[in-house]
């Protein structure tokens, strides 16, 4: 019925176009992971990066409150879980936990929100429950959801294959994910499989820093020539010797096709 409409739905439509273009695909770039390292760019490389305007900027609550300036320039999503890091020698399991909720993220602004799950890893019902209780939670307000899903954790529990990737996937857009981020599978060609199943945009992740920003920048047109809706890279842009262009190059690329 075309003459039924909704004011959530609409907010969740309008806080999506701020961060993946119309043609659905994006440039995201994610400054989050000294939340669990403690080290990783420099505060001012936050402003470098958004002079290049890439779709949407994954980040910490202090990044958003301490740049909301430069974070105006492209779509905020805000990484909301934490509490276990890498200073902890013994951490082996599951011990995230959601820092802040859909209300703290649509207080400081954030157009969607995001946390890692873990399907396939030994417990991954801790993951699982936890991007439930946020999709329920973000329903409400209308506030996007992007899931890092990454089968098996970090460790790998299970091999980080086209088929546990696509499935991996799928987990978390049945669950409610609107968005996922997550590796392509070896050969890129068969990211076919992943995409094929998931009724959401997937963005793959750029993991370790690439030998060279021309490799970096040739991987981004692969995956979204197999159909990916765009990259979301982290060190591979902010770890750029010129972090605007290097944005400006990718945003190139992706919005190519």
């Amino acid at each position: 019925m075309t003459s039924v409409f909704s004011a959530v739905a609409a907010g969740k439509v309008r806080r999506t176009h701020r961060f993946i273009g119309g043609e659905g695909r994006a440039v995201l770039v994610a400054i989050d992971m000294q939340l669990a390292t403690g080290t990783g760019p420099a505060p001012q490389v936050v402003e470098e990066v958004t002079r290049g305007e890439p779709d949407g900027i994954l980040t910490t609550w202090q990044i958003a409150r301490r740049f909301p300036e430069a974070l105006a320039r492209s779509g905020l999503i805000l990484r909301v879980d934490g509490g276990e890091t890498h200073l902890n020698p013994t951490g082996q399991t599951d011990e995230l936990s959601l820092l802040h909720g859909a209300e703290q993220a649509a207080a400081i602004g954030a157009d969607a929100v995001a946390l890692m799950v873990y399907p396939g890893k030994e417990d991954e019902h801790r993951s699982l429950r936890r991007l439930a209780s946020l999709v329920n939670e973000c329903e409400l307000l209308g506030m996007p959801v992007l899931a890092e899903s990454i089968p098996g954790g970090w460790g790998r529990d299970i091999p980080w294959n086209a088929e546990s990737i696509a499935r991996s996937a799928r987990i978390c857009a049945e669950i409610g994910a609107d968005a996922i981020k997550t590796m392509a599978p070896q050969p890129v060609g068969d990211l076919g499989q992943v995409l094929a199943g998931c009724q959401a945009p997937v963005f793959v992740l750029g993991g370790p820093k690439m030998e060279t920003e021309d490799r970096a920048v040739r991987y981004a047109a692969e995956v979204v020539a197999a159909g990916a809706a765009g990259v979301c890279f982290g060190r591979n842009v902010w770890g750029s010797h010129d972090p605007e262009a290097m944005v400006k190059r990718l945003v190139g690329v992706v919005h190519r096709f």
